[in-house]
């Protein structure tokens, strides 16, 4: 699969790079890889993120490659630019957000580069997917690393190794592979620092996250007989407590940490009204189904939709679909706020 997007690649001499909205490690460090080895092949290679690149991840960018979409004026000429248009991790273009009608707009050939699951196609030309890869930047270093000398440049290596740790919860997830140790340990012999690169991702909170995540425990709600747990957050919250959205990461995993809980929810309100709903399984659920129903997706373990609101509604919703993975359970909650 990744000689063909090679090949589908090598007669293209400017490649734009993009990935969801509100990027995570994994998007943005297989994009920074993947534009170090474009660039080394002599092809102009740019990177666009929206709403922005996550402060935390600043590192993983030192040469200033990425760019924060600007519909105008920076980048109102951005559909007629690239030869080649690759959206790494994410399943579908409507994932790219505010970037979405550029994409459909541009004449370019439009290529999905991903690991998520995924049903049909659309939106793309070419799709290279692998749902048995732990991250996108598992499929990048398979790319990268038959084709370079080794050590790896250590900004790709860095690059690398930071979306395989986050992707695979520091190799706590069912994801990781032996594979997975693989790569970890070349990425380790090509000179990564594990302890300074978990330090970047992982200790760099500012007091605002706190007070979100406290606010959030809050609305903790414990249903299905303690195997779903869900947390909600709306505007408000998130302006009372100073926070922005970048100050939500990993918050949707809390409630897994709990004693019988099975699948754990994060349902959010969005700026434009819109409500968000991530979803965590600890494993005998299928949360990807569950996301399915409201047109999202992801992996079986891991996964999300974007839904109108109001949150309430939506709660309820979301609430309901899950809980009839449970048909032996009861819905009423056995703790709330």
């Amino acid at each position: 699969m990744l000689d063909r997007f090679s090949s589908c690649l090598e007669p293209r001499g400017r490649i734009l790079l993009t990935t969801h909205e509100h990027p995570d490690a994994d998007g943005i460090g297989a994009m920074v890889a993947l534009a170090q080895y474009l660039r080394s092949l002599g092809k102009e290679t740019r990177i666009v993120v929206s709403p922005a690149l996550p402060a935390f991840l600043n590192f993983l960018d030192p040469d200033g490659w990425v760019e924060v979409f600007q519909p105008h004026p920076r980048h109102a000429e951005l559909a007629s630019w690239p030869d080649a248009w690759v959206l790494v991790d994410a399943s579908e273009p409507r994932r790219l957000g505010v970037m979405q009608g550029t994409f459909t707009a541009s004449e370019a050939v439009k290529i999905c580069l991903d690991h998520h699951l995924k049903d049909t196609p659309q939106g793309f030309d070419m799709e290279f997917t692998d749902p048995t890869a732990s991250a996108s930047a598992e499929l990048v270093f398979d790319l990268v690393a038959p084709r370079l000398a080794r050590p790896l440049p250590r900004t790709m290596s860095t690059a690398l190794y930071a979306g395989l740790v986050d992707d695979t919860g520091n190799f706590r997830f069912s994801n990781t592979t032996p594979k997975v140790h693989r790569m970890a340990a070349a990425l380790l012999e090509d000179g990564v620092d594990p302890a300074k690169i978990y330090q970047q991702l992982y200790q760099q909170n500012r007091p605002e996250r706190l007070r979100l995540f406290g606010k959030a425990y809050e609305s903790l709600r414990i249903l299905g007989d303690g195997r779903y747990g869900c947390l909600t957050l709306s505007q408000a919250d998130l302006k009372l407590c100073g926070a922005s959205h970048d100050d939500m990461e990993g918050l949707v995993n809390e409630p897994l940490k709990l004693r019988g809980v099975e699948v754990s929810a994060l349902i959010y309100e969005l700026q434009d009204g819109g409500i968000k709903a991530s979803l965590r399984s600890r494993g005998d659920v299928d949360v990807n189904a569950v996301c399915k129903q409201f047109g999202g997706g992801g992996h079986r373990l891991a996964s999300g939709a974007k839904l109108d609101g109001p949150l309430d509604q939506v709660q309820t919703q979301v609430d309901a679909a899950v809980l009839a993975q449970f048909p032996a359970a009861n819905t009423y909650p056995l703790s709330t706020p």
